[in-house]
């Protein structure tokens, strides 16, 4: 097999010159400090607003992309790697290499400009493995990604097979660089390597010409023991980086796309208490109560992620 990888890079914002981390910073003290009954993170919602205008105001935004963006400017303001350390890695021939040894090499390569503690927690690996029809020839390429964006479909389901449907396998057309000939190929997508945080967002917009349309299958999915293991899902093809997930935090969408409303959903990870999060309104919930068909953005960790976190690198 011949692997191979883009020389890495983020896709995100080029920084904020560390203002989006430092208010994130003092928001997260605060928060556990005993010192406040509640909090209103005012300065770090204007932090985020004066790099992207969209969220200055208060009326309803894609709560994926507000995620996305913090996550993208806490990596770029932490980013380990200096700008002028981000020189463009070179294209590598991985063609005698192992599956392991051509993820290693990818991962290598990429954490050579991208190295931050978002990176150490969320980032994952994708392998894709392209096969041609004719000759049988493979090529194999790896990724990282931040979240899983999953299809929804419209019978009720469940999270496994959302993410079972985003792994299938497709038949493509395909020119093949063994044997040089447009044809009929598949391509498979599998998780290679496995964050200690997973971030799931149930794709629940579709689009139809100019129209958008929300889709509201409930979608059940495991609040522990949420086992992502080879043998056991067909979704994960590295038998070394098995995790077990549990649920700390849901994000819902309410209403329609023109007048919804988001409400959230968090475990205290020191009580293990679940609480909903409505505006200013905060109150206690049965952890069941978090399985909802308004279920959006799904947030997990490692059951061992004091462990993981334990061995993380938080240097510079």
């Amino acid at each position: 097999a011949v692997v191979s990888t883009q020389s890495g890079h983020s896709a995100g914002p080029p920084g904020t010159k560390g203002l989006v981390a430092e208010e994130y910073a003092f928001l997260v003290k605060a928060m556990w400090s005993d010192r406040f009954r509640h909090l209103a993170p005012k300065d770090w919602k204007e932090a985020i607003g004066r790099f992207r205008p969209q969220f200055l105001d208060y009326s309803q935004k894609d709560s994926q992309e507000f995620t996305s963006f913090t996550l993208d400017a806490l990596h770029e303001d932490l980013n380990r790697v200096l700008p002028a350390e981000r020189k463009r890695q070179p294209e590598i021939d991985f063609s005698k290499m192992t599956y392991k040894e051509g993820g290693n090499a990818a991962w290598e390569c990429y954490t050579a400009r991208n190295n931050s503690v978002i990176v150490d927690l969320f980032q994952g690996q994708f392998r894709n493995i392209t096969r041609c029809l004719r000759c049988g020839y493979e090529s194999v390429t790896f990724d990282t990604f931040m979240y899983l964006t999953v299809p929804v479909g419209k019978s009720r389901t469940n999270l496994a097979s959302c993410i079972e449907n985003f792994c299938q396998t497709e038949k493509i057309e395909w020119r093949c660089d063994k044997c040089h000939v447009m044809g009929d190929a598949t391509k498979d997508i599998t998780i290679w390597r496995l964050p200690t945080i997973l971030v799931v967002i149930l794709k629940r917009f579709s689009y139809t010409g100019m129209w958008r349309d929300k889709i509201t299958t409930f979608v059940d999915f495991p609040i522990t023991n949420f086992r992502a293991v080879v043998g056991e899902v067909n979704w994960v093809s590295n038998k070394e980086e098995g995790r077990i997930y549990r649920l700390f935090g849901v994000t819902n969408h309410t209403g329609t796309l023109e007048g919804g409303h988001y409400i959230g959903c968090a475990r205290n990870p020191l009580s293990g208490d679940w609480f909903t999060y409505d505006d200013h309104v905060i109150r206690p919930m049965k952890a069941d109560q978090t399985r909802k068909k308004e279920a959006y953005l799904l947030f997990y960790t490692s059951v061992n992620e004091r462990d993981d976190i334990r061995q993380l690198n938080f240097k510079g």
